[in-house]
Formats: C-alpha cells, sequence, structure tokens
C-alpha cells in the first residue's frame, strides 16, 4: 500500500456528466487541450482574468485548512455551470506547498477496466503546460497493474482538464499525475 507524503495533494472529481467534444492528441507528449475556447476561456488573457474573477469571489479559507488538506472535491463541467464552486474549492489550495497533485476524474467517453494515468507528457491550456510527475505515475503503476497508459482515456476527456486552469493558478510549481478511472466501482476505488 502507497503512503502519500505530506507534499501531496489529490483532487477528486465525481461530478456532472457533460456532452461530446473535439478530439486531442492520441499519441506520446503533451496532452493538447480540446475544451479551451468552449468550456473556459481559450485565450492566456481572458483565462486569467476568469479565474481571478472566481477565485476572488470564494471565500478565504478556514485557519489551519491549507495546512491540514489532503483532497479536495471539485466538479467538472464547464466553468458558465460550475466555475465559481470549482474556485472555492481550490481557493482552499492557493498558496499551498505542493510538489504533485494527483487528480483523479471518471471516464465519460472511453469503456476500459482499470485507472489510465496519462505519464507521456504534460496537460496544456492556454496558460501553458501542467508538467508531469513521472516518478510518482511510475510508482503508482509498479503498485497496481490495473494502472496503466490508455491514450483514448485521456483524448477526449473533460473531467481533468477543466481543472488543470485552476492547478495552474493557485499550484503553479506542482506536478502533475493524471488519472482517468474506466470503472468507478467501490473495488477499483478503494485500490487507488
Amino acid at each position: 500500500m502507497m503512503r502519500f507524503a505530506a507534499g501531496w495533494f489529490v483532487a477528486l472529481l465525481w461530478l456532472l456528466p457533460a456532452p461530446g467534444l473535439v478530439s486531442a492528441e492520441k499519441g506520446g507528449g503533451d496532452r493538447a487541450p480540446i475544451l479551451a475556447g468552449q468550456w473556459y476561456p481559450g485565450s492566456a488573457k481572458r483565462l486569467k482574468a476568469v479565474l481571478q474573477e472566481y477565485l476572488d469571489k470564494a471565500p478565504e479559507a478556514k485557519d489551519g485548512a491549507r495546512a491540514a488538506l489532503v483532497a479536495l472535491i471539485a466538479p467538472h463541467a464547464g466553468w458558465i455551470y460550475s466555475g465559481q464552486v470549482a474556485a472555492c474549492a481550490y481557493k482552499a489550495a492557493q498558496g499551498a506547498d505542493f510538489d504533485a497533485v494527483v487528480l483523479i476524474g471518471p471516464s465519460h467517453r472511453f469503456r476500459f477496466d482499470g485507472v489510465s494515468v496519462y505519464d507521456r507528457g504534460g496537460y496544456r491550456t492556454p496558460l501553458g503546460t501542467m508538467p508531469p510527475d513521472r516518478s510518482l505515475a511510475a510508482a503508482l503503476r509498479r503498485a497496481d497493474p490495473d494502472i496503466r497508459h490508455l491514450p483514448e482515456a485521456h483524448a477526449m476527456e473533460h473531467s481533468l482538464e477543466i481543472q488543470i486552469p485552476f492547478l495552474q493558478t493557485v499550484l503553479p510549481r506542482a506536478k502533475l499525475v493524471p488519472l482517468v478511472m474506466g470503472d468507478q466501482d467501490f473495488a477499483t476505488c478503494r485500490r487507488l
């Protein structure tokens, strides 16, 4: 069983399924954005402004909340519907010192067993690329053979990408381990 060190952060995304999207890269390298300009702003300038507006409206975290933060749950719909709620979650992490973020989301488009990790590159948005934590991803893969890289699981999946601009803003130095769950049953959740 893997234990999480104090410098790691887990975001769980299990809310709001969504309609179809355009295609993303299926091979190696950075995962290209498929939602920019549709579910969140497509230009870096507008994206920064909208993120700041959402975060400014979110309440401050209670004293000690950042120090105690281990996980959070945020919605993954288009920001017009869920951006302000997501900002309330991410404001609790703003300025915290995490080495890595383990981002977990459900698969909406591709059916598979287990969990897929995107460890071929970072996740790109108009704000740049959130770099991968390849060593943590490799440790997860070694710990469970049902955690593997399936490019199709990430190619058109929105549940993770919608979170990345928030993470790039509130935790700009953190690396990313993006996980898409094909099975969201209790056994898979427990193993993960």
